[in-house]
């Protein structure tokens, strides 16, 4: 089988809360913790991958105790992602939105984020179904819903809770392994091609 045939466009969820990244889904400057440093630092995290959860007493509460520096914003459309598969696993790109043509990439800090593609390609990812620790084959997937894990270098990528009101994805060593909920759009989808 060809990559092209093995390659789709998805979007990503964790518990039913659609994957975005935070500058889609607030407004104002979004601070996150170093998910690796200790202590812990600030980092810009406007186009860090996460996802928002809570309520409006819980966002209040956020704010109230400081934990939270920006507004939420309308829901966003969800965030179509390339999956681009090669002979090492997938690598995967943005096709919907502001960061249209954008790449997911694990930074140095450990967060799971969306940036510009230069001299580098995006990190790559193996595709995990939950149901069974293996490799998952689209190809024999015959559901285009499925529970899956990301793995990069043999670092999972995990969700480090924003208390109250979500979590943003981190990969690294000591990461808790988080399922998310893969529902694909677009099957044997070229390079070139967008949804």
């Amino acid at each position: 089988m060809t990559h092209k045939a093995r390659s789709f466009i998805a979007t990503l969820q964790v518990n039913g809360c659609p994957v975005n990244t935070f500058d889609s889904m607030t407004r104002g400057q979004v601070v996150l913790e170093s998910p690796l440093a200790s202590p812990a630092h600030a980092l810009d995290g406007a186009s860090a991958l996460g996802m928002l959860n809570c309520s409006d007493e819980d966002w209040q509460h956020g704010q109230d105790l400081g934990l939270i520096t920006f507004e939420r914003a309308a829901a966003p459309a969800p965030l179509l992602l390339y999956f681009r598969h090669s002979d090492e696993g997938y690598r995967l790109y943005i096709r919907s939105g502001p960061h249209f043509g954008q790449g997911v990439f694990v930074t140095e800090e450990g967060l799971v984020a969306v940036k510009p593609i230069e001299q580098k390609d995006p990190t790559l990812w193996s595709v995990i179904a939950a149901a069974t620790g293996e490799h998952l084959d689209v190809i024999t997937t015959e559901t285009d819903e499925i529970d899956i894990s990301l793995v990069s270098t043999d670092n999972p990528l995990g969700l480090q809770s924003l208390f109250p009101v979500g979590g943003y994805a981190m990969c690294h060593a000591a990461a808790d392994r988080c399922t998310l909920r893969l529902a694909i759009e677009q099957r044997d989808v070229d390079w070139y091609r967008s949804a």
